[in-house]
């Protein structure tokens, strides 16, 4: 049994906490707001440390110092210098370091992994990923939650680009852009095109991904599980929230990968790679130009 402590405000806090019975071998010992009121408290019957509001490398270090397996969300914030000393600090404690919050676990995409693991596919050559959202949703997510996207391509890949090419669109007055493009290119041939929007008009958001390799090809999208209401009008195809699904998902493999001692999937490498990604596609925006891998910052 893997006994967790989460961090994190409140309702996120609550509501991770609340998925905990549906974890096979895991249980809530400690839920606490801040990691000031986890430490007072003392972690001596934790496991684990779920941490997902006001991370940082200094916070982080304090739960890996104590013993303790990590579960942090994907965020921007950490350098490529701060992921790397926390992966190696995880190593040398012996500890289980996962990111939440990407992508891979959700179940539109799930059947994709053992699909590309088993050769179905043959090798990967292109990969299209469109993430579309209303007016003002959170822009057009540079480089936020645009890692969820890059961890996704990254992993058909299983490399760091060599290419990155990348372009903006901001309306007038925005601060942050509305509309990016990213194309990916990669040693082999293999490329990736990322498109997100945040100008759809108010309402549901549009997602898919897609794989086409030598041998065959993957398709997913948000649109899977609509159901038809009917309440004496015209139907309305209403959406089934996967969000409950994939934070089981992020939980489960992460008390799996502790209690077999192995590495996580979404690993301190995984989140390495697309903060490296992200770097490089910002530096193409400054640049107005192609970046290759070596030339910049990223390599």
């Amino acid at each position: 049994m893997v006994r967790l402590a989460i961090v994190a405000d409140t309702p996120q806090g609550d509501s991770l906490a609340a998925l905990v019975p549906r974890i096979a071998g895991a249980e809530v010992v400690l839920r606490e707001a801040t990691l000031e009121q986890l430490v007072a408290g003392g972690m001596a019957d934790v496991d684990a440390v779920v941490l997902l509001s006001k991370e940082s490398p200094d916070v982080c270090q304090q739960v890996v110092d104590a013993g303790k397996h990590l579960l942090v969300s994907l965020n921007s914030q950490f350098s490529t210098e701060a992921i790397q000393a926390l992966s190696d600090q995880c190593q040398q404690q012996k500890v289980c370091l996962m990111v939440a919050g990407s992508d891979r676990l959700r179940p539109a995409l799930q059947a994709t992994w053992p699909s590309l693991a088993a050769g179905e596919l043959g090798d990967p050559g292109l990969v299209r990923l469109h993430r579309w959202s209303s007016t003002g949703a959170n822009g057009a997510g540079l480089p936020g939650d645009l890692l969820r996207d890059l961890d996704l391509v990254l992993n058909v890949f299983k490399s760091l680009p060599s290419e990155v090419y990348a372009i903006t669109r901001s309306v007038a007055g925005a601060e942050e852009p509305d509309y990016i493009q990213i194309h990916l290119g990669f040693d082999g041939g293999g490329m990736a095109v990322i498109d997100r929007a945040a100008t759809l008009p108010p309402g549901d958001g549009y997602f898919s991904f897609s794989v086409i390799g030598s041998a065959g090809a993957v398709y997913a999208d948000d649109h899977l599980n609509k159901q038809l209401v009917f309440r004496g009008q015209h139907p309305v195809a209403v959406g089934t929230e996967s969000e409950d699904l994939a934070a089981v998902a992020d939980l489960q493999e992460f008390c799996q990968a502790i209690e077999q001692q192995r590495v996580a999937r979404m690993s301190g490498a995984d989140w390495l790679a697309a903060v490296k990604t992200a770097e490089m596609i910002r530096e193409s925006i400054g640049a107005c130009s192609a970046v290759r891998s070596g030339e910049g910052g990223a390599s």
